[in-house]
């Protein structure tokens, strides 16, 4: 019964948010990227569902950590950490890519991130990090550093799913001009310069949400069924999301450049030798994975 409720939901939302998009693809509606907008108070829907992204993940690896031994609030610590290495990460990645404008016109708005300027593989080296620093420096730690980033690596994608909700919301992370059927509409103001002209865009950040959910799957499914070393999750995180960005990354209009490259497609390239290069070793030396019951 509860099997039919659910799924009942979730085809009921799933029609609603069909008719939803086409309407806001076709330019029917014009979005408000604010979900709270009052003369005392601004909360734009990018927060919120970062936000709740974080809280769906940590609920997600919760379950999976306890198995595994993790303190709870070991885990909860090393969360904190890495939602600020997160945000400082993102933010200082995407500013040393852009660092012409800011130096010369928004300098004090650096240490802003609310303003706008995330970059996600810069939240990714931030969060690998924060683990590796977490672990390092906590005595008696409950956990590794790989189960760490397994734990890490199995809910991002589903994180990053939701995340792309918020770039929606703000009209950004679009791709290029397009006639096609899923064509996406843009109000003038919040086009790039050089598409002033064009109406109609490529809705890439839709192709990552759904892209990052079938990654989840598969990496939710391989941790809880196939996952035999620490590190195999990570590894095979690095190689699927980064495959899955370097192509849709073609179809971006805000790419970070490096002379004539794309900054992602390039650092994608990068982590899918990584990620290849990792699996094979865990899998040979990587230590085992243990799971235990955790009394309350």
């Amino acid at each position: 019964m509860k099997k039919i409720v659910f799924w009942s939901i979730v085809a009921a939302v799933s029609v609603a948010l069909f008719f939803f998009l086409r309407e806001v693809f076709a330019g029917n509606i014009i979005l408000d990227p604010y979900a709270v907008n009052l003369p005392f108070l601004h909360i734009k829907w990018y927060g919120v569902i970062i936000g709740s992204s974080v809280v769906v993940a940590y609920l997600i690896a919760r379950n999976q950590l306890l198995k595994e031994g993790v303190k709870e609030d070991e885990f909860l610590m090393a969360m904190v950490v890495a939602i600020f290495f997160a945000v400082v990460g993102g933010r200082l990645y995407y500013v040393a890519f852009t660092w012409n404008e800011y130096f010369s016109k928004h300098l004090w708005q650096i240490p802003q991130p609310w303003t706008g300027g995330m970059a996600i593989h810069g939240v990714l080296f931030g969060t690998f990090f924060a683990g590796w620093l977490f672990v390092k420096l906590k005595k008696n730690c409950s956990f590794t550093y790989l189960q760490s980033m397994d734990a890490f690596t199995m809910v991002a994608p589903f994180a990053q799913a939701m995340g792309r909700w918020g770039n929606f919301f703000n009209y950004e992370a679009y791709g290029a001009p397009t006639n096609l059927p899923w064509k996406m509409f843009v109000p003038l103001q919040y086009r790039m310069p050089q598409y002033a002209n064009y109406s109609y865009f490529y809705p890439t950040f839709l192709f990552e949400s759904i892209a990052n959910l079938f990654v989840f799957y598969i990496l939710y499914t391989y941790t809880k069924k196939r996952r035999k070393k620490y590190g195999q999750t990570f590894s095979l995180y690095l190689i699927l999301y980064s495959t899955f960005r370097f192509f849709n990354e073609a179809f971006r209009t805000d790419s970070l450049w490096f002379y004539n490259l794309r900054i992602a497609q390039v650092v994608s390239v990068i982590l899918i030798i990584i990620g290849a290069i990792t699996f094979a070793y865990v899998s040979k030396k990587g230590k085992e994975v243990q799971t235990e019951v955790v009394r309350s």
